[in-house]
């Protein structure tokens, strides 16, 4: 679920959310990755390694490698660790997934039951729910599905459109939760059809990032008198942007990171790193895809290129009203929340406290009995009780 706030359970009509944590084990303190931006964030969930690893950078970034750009990235080929549903299916768990980042057009040897080939933008998220009740009830396979995974975005570009403070965003939230309580009803049901003695059905919601209210948008080009010469490739993504040095010429590549440093360095609303130097718990050394200098916006500043000035209100262009990307230790409100629900037997209300992203992985892993991927966080959630847990659908 894109964009779920902590605060938007609290403020918000949404009666299946809130009984989910009444039965269930919840969190609102899950913790993201840095940048927490919905690509980087929902891969780190998947694959329980951070940006520097799965090479999953922004929304947008560019690999200096392959001379590539990705925009928006779906295919599976990007990745450059393992996620959940390759782990659990070549571990014998039948898997299906539609439309998690970096899920699409699946090419390896090992691929789940259902993925799609592309992210349709136009679905809706009840359609896109459907999609997967609908392969699950016509599903004849001999060997059943075990995880089931997909993702709902509506919630986050109102947040985006109209911020998160607004009676917009707590409206999305309400038409989401009876989505989810639809989605969920649908899918007891399945599982009530097929399921063995002793099996169980873990319902998970998770989030990628929360949102803060943006109120300055800047224009990274213009930050620069004269002009970057088009030898630097700048990469903006949201709240971020990073600058590749490669096709500058070497002989003066040296001076010229230094400059755009001394440049950004000034300007009192971002803070600017030479990749190598950025700080460590960010995890952001990727040796291609990171840029040779990585820049972060400061909270309630979004990067844009509607007008030719190096800042201007956001008043002026009518949006983004909100924002997410930057790290947790700039704003908390990036910290988002996840809710369990476990049939027929009730979690009992647990508040799970601090949950870091990177256990999600290993979590669902425990919950399937399966052994999490190499070089996956090992720390998965303990859900209490957990009777009975191991080995469940």
């Amino acid at each position: 679920m894109d964009g779920l706030r902590p605060d938007y359970l609290e403020r918000a009509e949404a009666p299946f959310l809130q009984l989910m944590m009444r039965q269930g084990a919840y969190t609102k303190r899950l913790i993201p990755v840095f940048p927490s931006l919905t690509f980087p964030s929902h891969v780190s969930q998947a694959t329980g390694v951070t940006p520097d690893q799965h090479g999953i950078m922004a929304n947008n970034f560019y690999d200096a490698e392959t001379q590539q750009a990705h925009n928006f990235p779906g295919d599976a080929a990007l990745l450059q660790a393992e996620p959940i549903w390759i782990t659990a299916q070549r571990q014998g768990v039948r898997t299906a997934v539609l439309d998690w980042p970096l899920s699409h057009n699946q090419q390896g040897p090992v691929r789940t039951a259902l993925f799609a080939p592309a992210f349709q933008r136009d679905l809706t998220d009840t359609q896109r729910l459907e999609r997967l009740t609908e392969f699950w009830a016509h599903d004849a396979a001999e060997t059943p599905l075990r995880l089931v995974m997909g993702y709902i975005s509506k919630v986050d570009s109102t947040g985006h459109q109209f911020g998160p403070d607004s009676p917009e965003v707590l409206q999305a939230l309400q038409d989401a939760d009876e989505v989810l309580r639809a989605f969920h009803e649908r899918v007891v049901e399945l599982f009530e059809r097929t399921k063995e003695p002793g099996d169980e059905l873990y319902f998970i919601i998770t989030t990628d990032h929360g949102m803060t209210p943006v109120h300055t948008l800047v224009n990274f080009d213009v930050l620069f008198e004269p002009r970057l010469p088009k030898s630097v490739r700048v990469v903006t993504s949201g709240s971020m942007a990073m600058v590749h040095l490669g096709e500058v010429e070497p002989a003066g590549r040296e001076q010229l990171r230094k400059q755009i440093l001394q440049t950004l360095e000034k300007q009192p609303f971002l803070r600017a790193w030479s990749r190598e130097k950025m700080p460590p718990h960010y995890a952001f050394d990727h040796p291609t895809r990171g840029g040779d200098i990585v820049v972060a916006l400061q909270p309630g500043h979004a990067f844009n290129t509607r007008l030719p000035e190096p800042t201007y209100p956001v008043e002026k262009v009518k949006g983004p009203l909100g924002m997410h990307g930057y790290g947790v230790d700039e704003s908390e409100l990036m910290i988002g929340a996840a809710l369990v629900a476990r049939h027929p037997t009730p979690l009992g209300g647990i508040d799970l406290g601090d949950v870091h992203s990177l256990q999600l992985h290993a979590t669902i892993a425990r919950i399937l009995g399966i052994e999490p991927a190499e070089g996956a966080a090992a720390a998965a959630v303990e859900l209490e009780p957990v009777g009975g847990t191991e080995g469940g659908k």
